[in-house]
């Protein structure tokens, strides 16, 4: 199953701090791919090792790599479902690109041409549940709510009472599951799940709804009306187009692990000779606390840097962040993250 296709973190985090290293390999969770794209454009990664136990997610980044390296930028944005095209001009492109895929990569896709057709980006199991959801969430905010992502919020206009009522029905597990969320990372008997009513409130009191792609997928189901100077790396055409040329001149290798995070490492430690840049996404919504010291344990270069996220499980308490991985301080990066959904956390070995 894919979990998520569209952006889904603000990867602007995991960019500054791989700008920030000297890494030139990166080990990366690939999620939907988005948070990997928003890595690949910089010029001192030569290595980049994409890893996930679901295969599906493997998948859908060969796929978007593959469509970037073949289709101009504006048309993979029309493939993907960025933005608008025809169901048969994507079937066309796909087409075009398929012998360009691994074997099993192009059977998955042959075998769900629907989802290229309907644009890959609306298809994954989260995108999915907005798309079911967000009819009756606008209901019930009223077409006042949508002058809240004008520049200046309008909160005169803002439907409070309205939206605090969406806000306590958000904070409940049963509310997800009757819409058909099946995702452990929202479903779960230990997700907070009164962190997304609770980011979402935030986002509306800083005024921040128009510069956060999280507040335009939920509400408005697409991108397209964000100030270009907020989209997401992955989005940004320049960042495309030097991800194109790179994957053209082959100054980029990319591998892809079906595999396990810390399998691959145990298993690759005579390869990825450090400092290596870890990115493993929101990994604590599925693995519990001690999995990820013990990937920790494992990273021994000088450089060495480990970059994760917390949703809502496993949730990081503020007088616990500083010694959590016992052996490496930890560095708190929430405040820079757009959403306000997620904790963002690293730890870098010592040079």
């Amino acid at each position: 199953m894919l979990y998520y296709t569209n952006v889904n973190e603000d990867s602007r985090v995991e960019r500054n701090l791989l700008q920030s290293t000297h890494s030139n390999t990166v080990v990366v969770v690939a999620g939907s791919g988005e948070r990997v794209l928003a890595l690949l454009d910089n010029e001192s990664v030569a290595h980049v090792h994409v890893v996930d136990v679901n295969e599906a997610a493997l998948f859908l980044l060969q796929l978007k790599l593959s469509a970037l390296s073949v289709l101009s930028v504006d048309d993979y944005l029309r493939f993907c479902g960025h933005s608008p095209a025809k169901t048969a001009q994507r079937k066309d492109w796909f087409d075009q690109l398929k012998n360009e895929l691994p074997p099993a990569c192009m059977m998955y896709w042959q075998n769900n041409i629907a989802s290229i057709e309907k644009g890959i980006v609306n298809m994954g199991h989260f995108e999915k549940f907005l798309h079911r959801v967000r009819p009756s969430i606008n209901l019930i905010l009223g077409k006042n709510f949508q002058n809240s992502f004008g520049s200046n919020g309008l909160r005169t206009a803002f439907p409070r009472k309205r939206w605090d009522f969406l806000l306590r029905i958000f904070s409940f597990h049963l509310v997800y599951q009757l819409w058909g969320n099946r995702d452990a990372a929202f479903v779960s008997p230990d997700a907070v799940v009164k962190q997304i009513p609770s980011a979402l409130n935030q986002l509306v009191d800083d005024g921040a709804l128009q510069s956060c792609f999280m507040a335009h997928l939920i509400f408005k189901g697409h991108l397209r009306e964000m100030m270009q100077a907020d989209f997401p790396p992955s989005l940004q055409k320049e960042v495309l187009e030097k991800i194109k040329s790179r994957i053209a001149s082959a100054s980029l290798t990319i591998h892809y692990h079906h595999t396990d995070v810390l399998d691959f490492i145990r298993a690759n430690e005579a390869v990825l000779q450090g400092p290596v840049f870890y990115s493993l996404s929101d990994i604590l919504s599925f693995e519990n606390v001690d999995y990820l010291k013990q990937i920790s344990e494992q990273l021994k270069a000088p450089g060495d840097t480990l970059v994760w996220r917390t949703f809502l499980r496993n949730r990081v308490e503020k007088d616990r962040i500083h010694n959590f991985l016992d052996h490496n301080d930890t560095r708190d990066h929430t405040a820079d993250e757009c959403t306000k959904m997620y904790q963002v956390f690293s730890s870098q070995n010592k040079i």
